[in-house]
């Protein structure tokens, strides 16, 4: 691998991820997106420990679930917490409907082991493709 001359400065993140990965019936994705986007991701992102979340839809591939999340948390603690067990007992009509379209979900838990601290960033400059795409910075 070649060697940059360029020190490149870090930003300061979580040291752990969770990957989520969920399976739902066409027929109820807009109230399993209305229920995550608008109920779960805000709830959860109250919690100490959680730093950020990303949604993504699958656009291509075999084998792999639909629905992704991502999670960042400070660390693993944070997914076991007193203050996420109590949350997770609150009444949520909507929740417990969407609960029930979930076919298929894969969780896993990932600690950062390169770099040590912080992640590396985009320092290439522009990119006029994602400009054109409303992508771009």
């Amino acid at each position: 691998m070649p060697k940059s001359s360029k020190k490149h400065a870090t930003q300061h993140i979580g040291g752990t991820i969770m990957v989520v990965m969920m399976e739902v019936p066409e027929e109820h994705d807009a109230e399993f997106n209305r229920w995550y986007n608008e109920e779960h991701l805000p709830e959860r992102l109250e919690l100490p420990g959680y730093i950020s979340a990303r949604r993504f839809k699958l656009e291509e591939g075999n084998g792999v679930l639909k629905y992704l999340c991502i999670w960042e948390v400070e660390d693993a603690s944070a997914l076991n917490s007193k203050e996420k067990d109590a949350q997770s007992l609150r009444p949520s009509a909507l929740r417990d409907r969407v609960y029930g379209y979930i076919t298929q979900r894969a969780r896993g838990v990932y600690t950062q082991i390169y770099p040590p601290v912080g992640s590396f960033e985009d320092h290439s400059g522009f990119h006029p493709e994602r400009a054109v795409s409303g992508k771009g910075r």
